[in-house]
């Protein structure tokens, strides 16, 4: 199989990681990196490929197939109009963009061009997430009545040593990590027609929120909650228990809960919680907790295969700009609402 020529623009921790699966992967080869950090050169050296200050220049000499954009949440926009006005396939790190304003210019100038985008949502690809909604979409919990989101954890001191982690637009919790659990949340239980959220930042003090709670409105008719904190020591975060990420100490314990009108299901130990005689149901009658089979899989790797397939014509984005764009507005909405204390539908959000 012919390999993708891939490259990275933006040489933080998530582009090294993104250019270290591409390094690994069959299907493709990386063939450059790109930072306005001269400093990162050192990464390229250690890769053994040129490194490039410049987009322009990176895909002008090097004519990649394929780009992975893991910039500043603000600079997503300007990177992938550059990749396309030179009609370069994108995957773009969470969120699609800071702004809508910025989102919709990505989604215009991808159509305008005729390039696939795809977005770093890669909880989608997790085959646990894939299992719930299979779970959820085949009747097995019977009606979908409500979920619970427990995302706490504690970042330690020297996270916060960079700068835009503490500022708004893009800092704090609900566009660096609850983006992906509105997501998830869109992906696993449809789409979410209203938000009601509080924030505080009174452990830390900073211009951003340190921790959130989140009353939501799906429209299906379910209801859905959300708790985070990044200022708490506690096991109950996604990252913690599914061990995605092997830098996170691992808890194996649950952090989302599925409540249905046939069943219940505890993630991502993928507890199902059913009566054991369907005939009788009541608080007195006999439970039983099956454990449901899932094949792990590495996410950002399948996500890789996936950006391969979609270069190729092969696949359609799972998650592409328009989809993004969504789970944006969600967490939008979710600012906004704790601005101003009130329920946003996340469809009207930017519409005033």
């Amino acid at each position: 199989m012919k390999q993708e020529r891939l490259a990275v623009i933006g040489v933080g921790l998530i582009g090294v990681r993104h250019a270290e699966l591409i390094r690994a992967h069959e299907q493709c080869a990386l063939v450059g990196l790109c930072d306005v950090d001269p400093n990162r050169r050192a990464v390229a050296e250690r890769f053994g490929v040129p490194f490039y200050a410049s987009v322009e220049e990176l895909i002008e000499r090097k004519q990649p197939s394929g780009v992975v954009i893991a910039t500043s949440n603000d600079t997503h926009a300007a990177v992938a109009e550059i990749c396309a006005r030179r009609s370069v396939d994108v995957l773009i790190e969470k969120p699609i963009a800071s702004t809508l304003e910025q989102a919709q210019r990505i989604v215009h100038t991808a159509q305008e061009c005729g390039i696939q985008v795809l977005v770093g949502h890669h909880r989608r690809h997790n085959p646990l997430v894939q299992k719930v909604r299979e779970l959820i979409g085949d009747g097995s919990l019977g009606r979908l009545i409500g979920v619970s989101i427990l995302w706490v954890l504690l970042k330690p001191d020297d996270y916060f040593d960079v700068g835009w982690r503490r500022e708004r637009p893009g800092g704090g919790p609900v566009l660096i990590n609850l983006i992906h659990e509105l997501d998830s949340l869109r992906f696993l239980c449809g789409e979410i027609t209203e938000v009601y959220a509080r924030t505080s930042s009174a452990v830390r003090g900073y211009a951003v929120e340190d921790s959130v709670s989140i009353a939501l409105h799906f429209a299906s008719g379910a209801l859905g909650t959300v708790l985070a904190s990044d200022a708490t020591p506690a096991p109950w975060s996604y990252e913690a228990t599914t061990g995605e990420n092997p830098a996170y100490f691992r808890t194996h314990e649950n952090c989302y809960t599925f409540l249905g009108t046939a069943a219940s299901l505890a993630f991502p130990r993928m507890e199902l919680w059913r009566y054991a005689d369907g005939s009788r149901q009541g608080w007195k009658e006999p439970m039983e907790r099956l454990a449901v089979a899932v094949a792990g899989a590495d996410p950002l790797t399948r996500q890789l295969t996936h950006f391969c397939r979609v270069i190729r014509g092969e696949e359609t984005p799972l998650v592409d700009a328009q989809d993004a764009t969504k789970s944006l507005a969600v967490a939008l909405a979710v600012q906004e609402s704790a601005r101003t204390g009130l329920p946003v539908n996340p469809a009207m959000v930017g519409a005033r």
